[in-house]
């Protein structure tokens, strides 16, 4: 261990990380742990280097280490949580990323579908056909080529709504800020909020419930606990709705 020469690695790693320069930001994190493997701060700068990578199984790898790492050594509150947010930024960019892969993925085999079973190409083979073939025959086949273009692009469009998420609940939502709910606190009135939303409306206007306009002070704030476990929950399955 040689916790000074992975401080210097780190630190250098974070400036490369302001440049952009994802290589050489990954190659001095690395660097880094090879003298001090608890270094927290460069297995984040390392997760967070693989996400803009592209190597996103890697960049959680990483910044699970980084958690991992920060509890070990007792490191603040607020880093922990950074490190959370950045795990679930990654997640979410891989699911996009992932999505577009598929996205694209479909159309390819859609127009490849709508090609095989188009108007002009079943016109081409009825045409064909026609020669051998008695007129019953002929509408017997046009028939069942609509049937197989209808069924493509019925299959086309269920899989399609499948690709694309749905509405995040109101109720993980804060109704300050309208955004999905990390911390979250209720009033004694029963509303939850995010508790940094509430916080900086009572600094800028009082301590006055932003509902229902009743005096509101920090200590009567309760933390949501039960709430803020569900949204975790639905964020583990719904990568897609961070910082949605």
């Amino acid at each position: 261990m040689a916790p000074g020469r992975s401080t210097y690695y780190s630190n250098r790693a974070l400036c490369h990380s302001k440049l952009d320069k994802w290589e050489n930001c990954r190659e001095d994190c690395e660097h880094a742990l090879k003298f001090d493997a608890l270094n927290a701060k460069a297995s984040y700068m390392l997760g967070t280097s693989h996400m803009h990578l592209l190597a996103f199984d890697a960049a959680v790898e990483a910044l699970q280490t980084a958690l991992n790492s920060a509890e070990k050594t007792k490191k603040p509150k607020a880093f922990r949580e950074d490190i959370v947010a950045e795990l679930r930024r990654v997640k979410k960019r891989q699911w996009l990323h992932t999505q577009k892969q598929r996205v694209a993925r479909h159309e390819k085999v859609k127009n490849q579908l709508q090609k095989l079973f188009g108007a002009s190409h079943t016109a081409e083979v009825l045409a064909t056909q026609a020669t051998v073939t008695s007129d019953n025959t002929i509408r017997s086949g046009a028939e069942e080529a609509d049937a197989l273009m209808a069924y493509v692009e019925h299959m086309a469009a269920c899989y399609e709504r499948d690709m694309y998420p749905g509405e995040i609940p109101d109720y993980f939502m804060c109704p300050i800020s309208m955004e999905i709910m990390h911390d979250p606190v209720t009033t004694p009135n029963g509303v939850s909020y995010e508790r940094r939303c509430l916080e900086e409306h009572l600094r800028h206007n009082g301590a006055i419930d932003p509902l229902t306009r009743k005096r509101l002070t920090l200590d009567m704030l309760r933390p949501n606990t039960s709430l803020k476990a569900a949204i975790q929950d639905y964020l583990e399955k719904n990568s897609w709705a961070f910082e949605y």
